[in-house]
C-alpha cells in the first residue's frame, strides 16, 4: 500500500522544489498524482491516522490546520510528505520506518496515545520527532522524541494551580471510572497534594438522584472546594446538586462553546480552562489563523488549533537554537519547553456566569468582559 502523501504547498519551500501530493487511496486518483515509493527525498514527515475509522476525521481536522499553518508560516529547509496509517500501533511504526528510509530529517506526528508509545518503545528514533499525544510507558525514551498535544492531565495539573491561589486546604474531587476521569483525578490529586497542609477525598459520580442530593451536603461549607474530573453532561447535572457557594473547577470538557448559552448557564460558577482558540477570538494568533471552514464542534476545533501549532512549533525545532529557548504565543496556549521531553501548554482560565463565558485575568478577579 502506498504510504506516501505529499502536501502541494509551494510556500514550505526553502528551494524552489516542484512537488505533488501523493495518494494513498486509488478512489483519489484524478485529482492526486503518485510518487514511486523508491524516490529517496530529504522530508519532513507527517504521521496520521487517516485510514483510522476510530481516529480519521480528527486526524484530517489536525491535518487541515497543519496545511493553513503552512500557509501563513515561514519557508521550511524541506518538502512536507503525509503519510497515512491506520489506529494499529504495528501500521504507525511501518509507516514512521518506511519515512525514515525514505530520507525523512524531522517526523510529526503519531497522533494517538497507542501509536505514540509504540515509537517511543521502539529503536526507530533516530531523527527528531514531535509527537502529537503522549506516551504510556515509563521507560527510558528516545533523546530525539518530544511531546506536544491535547493531554489532559496537563489541563487537571493545570487547575490545581489555579486551585491553589483559592487559599482553600480541602478538595473534593468528583470522577467517575472511565481511564480518563482516573487519570485526570490522579493529575490532580498529585499537584494538590504536593502542597504542605493539602488534602484531598474523592467520591465517585452517580445520576442516582437520592446519591446525588448527597453531594449538596457534602459540599456545604467554605472549608473546601470541588474539582469535576467529568465531561459536560454530567457536571451539568451534578452542578445543581453542588452547594451553589462552594468553588468548582473543571477541565475544557465542560465547555461546548459560547454560544450554548442553556446549556453554559447549568454550568454557572464553575471555573475551567481552554485554548486561546476558543477563549480569545482578539488573540494576535487566533486572528492570524482564523479560517471560514464550515462549522464544527468545539472538540473538533481544537484539533484544527494543534495543527497549526504543530507546524509552529516544527518551524521552531528547526531554527538554530536551543530547544530550552523555544516559547510560542500559541493558538492552544502559551507553548514552552519542560524537561526532558514535553511542550506544555499555559491555558486560559474562564467561569460560567449567566450562561456567558467570562475570562480571568488573574486568579482572584474576574474580567468585566463578557461575550
Amino acid at each position: 500500500m502506498q504510504r506516501f502523501l505529499t502536501i502541494t504547498l509551494a510556500v514550505i519551500l526553502l528551494l524552489s522544489f516542484n512537488f505533488s501530493l501523493m495518494a494513498a487511496d486509488s478512489d483519489e486518483q484524478g485529482q492526486l498524482e503518485s510518487l514511486p515509493e523508491s524516490a529517496l527525498v530529504p522530508h519532513i514527515a507527517l504521521l496520521l491516522p487517516l485510514e483510522s475509522a476510530s481516529f480519521g476525521e480528527a486526524a484530517n481536522v489536525v491535518k487541515e490546520g497543519f496545511v493553513a499553518a503552512t500557509q501563513r508560516g515561514e519557508p521550511l529547509p524541506a518538502i512536507i510528505r503525509l503519510y497515512s496509517t491506520t489506529e494499529d500501533p504495528l501500521d504507525i511504526l511501518i509507516a514512521y520506518y518506511q519515512a525514515l528510509n525514505a530520507g525523512a530529517i524531522f517526523i510529526v506526528g503519531p497522533l494517538t496515545r497507542d501509536g505514540v508509545s509504540a515509537v517511543a518503545s521502539s529503536h526507530f528514533s533516530n531523527v527528531p520527532t514531535l509527537a502529537l499525544n503522549t506516551a504510556d510507558s515509563n521507560a527510558t525514551l528516545p533523546p530525539k522524541l518530544y511531546f506536544f498535544g491535547l493531554q489532559m492531565e496537563s489541563e487537571a495539573n493545570q487547575l490545581a494551580e489555579l486551585a491553589l491561589s483559592s487559599g482553600i486546604d480541602h478538595a473534593i474531587i468528583i470522577g467517575d471510572d472511565s481511564s480518563l476521569s482516573k487519570r485526570l483525578q490522579n493529575a490532580f490529586t498529585l499537584r494538590w497534594q504536593n502542597e504542605i497542609d493539602k488534602t484531598a477525598e474523592s467520591f465517585f459520580y452517580a445520576d442516582n438522584p437520592i446519591m446525588l442530593q448527597q453531594f449538596r451536603n457534602l459540599t456545604a461549607g467554605s472549608g473546601h472546594l470541588v474539582f469535576l474530573a467529568l465531561d459536560a453532561a454530567k457536571s451539568r447535572l451534578l452542578r445543581s446538586y453542588l452547594d451553589p457557594e462552594v468553588p468548582v473547577y473543571a477541565t475544557s470538557q465542560v465547555f461546548s462553546g459560547a454560544d450554548n448559552f442553556l446549556l453554559n448557564n447549568d454550568l454557572n460558577g464553575i471555573q475551567f480552562l481552554d485554548m486561546p482558540w476558543l477563549l480569545q477570538p482578539d488573540h494576535p494568533a487566533v486572528m492570524a489563523y482564523r479560517h471560514l471552514s464550515p462549522a464544527r464542534s468545539v472538540d473538533m476545533e481544537r484539533l484544527y488549533a494543534l495543527g497549526i501549532d504543530a507546524f509552529r512549533l516544527l518551524a521552531n525545532l528547526m531554527l538554530p537554537q536551543p530547544i530550552s529557548a523555544i516559547s510560542i504565543d500559541g493558538v492552544t496556549g502559551q507553548i514552552r519547553f519542560q524537561s526532558p521531553n514535553q511542550f506544555v501548554r499555559e491555558l486560559v482560565p474562564a467561569q460560567f456566569e449567566n450562561g456567558k463565558v467570562q475570562l480571568i485575568k488573574n486568579v482572584k478577579n474576574i474580567a468585566e468582559d463578557e461575550w
